[in-house]
């Protein structure tokens, strides 16, 4: 797979202006609704892996937590140093399948970096193995199932069958690539489970953007936003639907010792 670090370094400056396209902003407002429901009473701890920029990294801040931010792209590293989230926060310079942090994290977030590693799997073992007894771990990808659905409907059926047979995405900004894991429910629980982690829970994202194509969701989240993002939550909350999201967030939980026993 072709690493995207150099596309993270070039797009670091710029990154927060990234997410201000709309359908960009409406996963992660989504993502963020649901993270926030399974926060622990600050100030506990928070892993942040693949922090980027530290936009996560300061809202979390904000409410009281005590935030480990884990990247390895220099260009975010340099745009995170030139504007820090703020005491509290530790950065570690290291992808998060070198980090090696104590199990103290009350919750680990991966959003949007799990589907870049070598290794999904292994990964979220690894991420697991930081998490306290009782800990939360939230990943965010991009749903294979949903890519399929929007090129069939914009009448790309080769690459869609590709996209399926390979399960993997490739991502362009500012004439670079990189390669992606496309991911879909079955496989994120499954790894959850062989990771020993307890109440998985995956949610699609955006069901709606393979029926309507980007455009008509942009423009329905630029007219009527928060109508539209009612309908997203309502269907985000269907297990039928997860798969067809853009994005699969999927959250599950480290077990306390009595509940491993």
């Amino acid at each position: 797979m072709r690493s995207s670090r150099p596309l993270y370094d070039a797009l670091a400056a710029g990154y927060e202006d990234h997410f201000a396209v709309p359908h960009r902003r409406a996963y992660d407002d989504l993502a963020w609704d649901q993270v926030v429901a399974l926060l622990p009473e600050p100030p506990a701890g928070i892993v942040d892996a693949g922090c980027g920029v530290g936009r996560w990294a300061r809202r979390l801040q904000a409410r009281g937590y005590a935030v480990t931010g884990v990247e390895q792209s220099p260009g975010m590293i340099a745009a995170l140093r030139a504007r820090p989230p703020g005491p509290g926060f530790t950065l570690v310079e290291a992808s998060m399948d070198d980090a090696e942090l104590p199990p103290r994290a009350a919750m680990v977030l991966a959003m949007g970096s799990l589907q870049y590693t070598a290794d999904p799997e292994a990964t979220i073992a690894h991420l697991a193995g930081w998490l306290r007894p009782g800990g939360v771990l939230a990943v965010l990808v991009d749903s294979l199932v949903g890519l399929v659905l929007e090129l069939l409907r914009d009448g790309r059926e080769q690459e869609a069958l590709r996209r399926l047979a390979t399960r993997r995405g490739v991502w362009r900004q500012h004439g670079l690539e990189a390669d992606l894991h496309l991911l879909d429910r079955a496989r994120l629980e499954a790894a959850c489970a062989a990771a020993g982690l307890t109440d998985i829970r995956t949610r699609g994202l955006l069901v709606t953007a393979a029926a309507l194509g980007r455009d008509e969701l942009n423009h329905r989240l630029t007219t009527d936003g928060d109508a539209h993002l009612a309908l997203e939550r309502r269907l985000l909350e269907s297990p039928l639907l997860a798969d067809t999201g853009k994005q699969l967030l999927v959250t599950a939980r480290r077990a306390a010792p009595a509940e491993a026993g």
